[in-house]
């Protein structure tokens, strides 16, 4: 007869189980791991000041705490998002991984908000008596959509009304064919803001509504960056081993570019901030990141004043356009004060109006809704 193996009682892995969260909760105690996490783009929870460590119960600051600090946090996470992308689904964090690129989410579409906010440009642009224009380039996911796992890529099929909605404005500029045919490089792939080859798209897409007439890339001063992690990566939970170069170009003459941001001004010879790809915001490279209000002034330029009414998606595209601009007047609704129309008050001679958005800002930025007036 056989005999039975013994097995440990239920008690001791239960035991064991209690002492290894005991240990790890102890380490994040103990030897917390700093203040700022580069990888995630966040500040990590604080030490609560009064934890409850004598019941089985823990407030929600802790709880927080130790999650944050627990040894091996990083590695988990990114052994965890692996695996549900390797099956075809999204991380714990909302992003997919299509065609080596880490991708955002579908859009939430309401169409009626985009119609609104398409009549309110409409209406900002009749007090200015200036043409308008807006462009709104399709998500990298959109362009992807085919290269997913089928049950992920038919999702982004809800952000088709939008691009129809689009579509029928006629002050809407399209992008270049090649922008959908040829989907490699015109985003990141670590970020969801395009490259400048998706960038540089788009500036010929608007040379004929704006009347310019575009110039060669080799005309421009292209600098490169390497080692850009972008924040679609950092929410994505995948290890830091995805990386992207960040390319610019700017125009080779002089120029003075001033921030405006709650009254604070300050005044710069440049449009490409180098400095700025050593931090965590390496994007912060063109135009030194987000402001609510800033000036290029290029006085070689041949054109008078454009006006831009953005998102982060236009800071690698604002220098291109400075090469026909004397100045390009530009503001971020989530940054700036007042309304719109308060910047018609700094120039006398409006060519245009341009308003470029990503698609997710054009359709759920409330503060546009509240400032475009």
């Amino acid at each position: 007869m056989e005999k039975k193996k013994k097995s440990l009682p239920d008690s001791v892995a239960v035991i064991a189980g209690m002492l290894i969260l005991l240990v790890l909760g102890l380490a994040a105690v103990f030897c917390r791991g700093g203040e700022f996490s580069d990888w995630e783009r966040r500040y990590l929870a604080v030490r609560p000041d009064t934890p409850n460590l004598n019941t089985w119960t823990t407030d929600k600051e802790t709880e927080d705490f130790l999650s944050d600090h627990i040894p091996g946090r990083q590695a988990l996470i990114a052994l965890d998002s692996s695996g549900l992308f390797a099956t075809g689904r999204d991380s714990q964090l909302s992003t997919w991984y299509a065609s080596g690129s880490v991708i955002e989410p579908p859009v939430d579409i309401n169409t009626d908000t985009i119609s609104s906010k398409l009549r309110r440009f409409e209406k900002l642009a009749g007090k200015a008596g200036v043409p308008w224009y807006v462009l709104t380039p399709h998500t990298h996911g959109w362009l992807l959509r085919d290269r997913i796992f089928p049950v992920l890529g038919r999702q982004y099929r809800s952000e088709a009304p939008a691009y129809a909605e689009l579509d029928a404005c006629e002050n809407s500029v399209s992008m270049p064919g090649l922008f959908d045919s040829e989907p490699e490089g015109m985003y990141y792939t670590t970020d969801h803001h395009w490259t400048l080859q998706g960038a540089w798209q788009a500036y010929r897409a608007l040379a004929k509504p704006l009347g310019y007439t575009p110039l060669d890339l080799e005309e421009f001063r292209i600098t490169e960056y390497p080692g850009f992690r972008g924040t679609t990566l950092s929410r994505s939970g995948l290890p830091a081993i995805l990386q992207d170069t960040l390319v610019c170009a700017e125009p080779d003459s002089p120029v003075t570019v001033t921030f405006i941001d709650r009254d604070i001004e300050s005044t710069y010879d440049r449009l490409i901030f180098p400095e700025d790809t050593e931090t965590w915001d390496g994007y912060a490279v063109y135009l030194h990141g987000n402001h609510g209000t800033l000036i290029i002034e290029r006085p070689d330029a041949p054109e008078g004043t454009l006006i831009v009414f953005k998102d982060s998606m236009a800071n690698c595209l604002l220098p291109l356009l400075s090469a026909h601009f004397r100045r390009i007047i530009a503001v971020d609704a989530r940054y700036s004060s007042g309304v719109f129309s308060d910047v018609f008050a700094r120039s006398d001679d409006t060519k245009a109006i341009l308003f470029v958005y990503s698609l997710s800002s054009l359709a759920n930025d409330t503060e546009i809704t509240r400032k475009a007036k």
